[in-house]
């Protein structure tokens, strides 16, 4: 059994990305000026390591799925 390309995935992890950087210019128009520059960094950091996070993760469930029916198939 043949599977196609990931289109769902990768337009998922391309809509993650685009959600973290409208959250950062966001944050940063609205509410970064109550908080010093480190705090501001910390902030972007982390919500950047969520999100890599949350992408793969995503991925990882994928690829454990695919890998799985691929070892049973035959």
């Amino acid at each position: 059994m043949r599977h196609g390309p990931p289109i769902a995935m990768v337009v998922a992890s391309i809509l993650g990305v685009v959600a973290w950087a409208l959250f950062i210019l966001v944050y940063t128009l609205l509410w970064s000026s109550k908080y010093s520059l480190f705090q501001n960094i910390v902030v972007s950091l982390i919500t950047l390591v969520i999100a890599a996070l949350l992408i793969g993760l995503m991925w990882v469930a994928w690829g454990m799925r695919r890998g799985w029916r691929r070892a049973y198939s035959w």
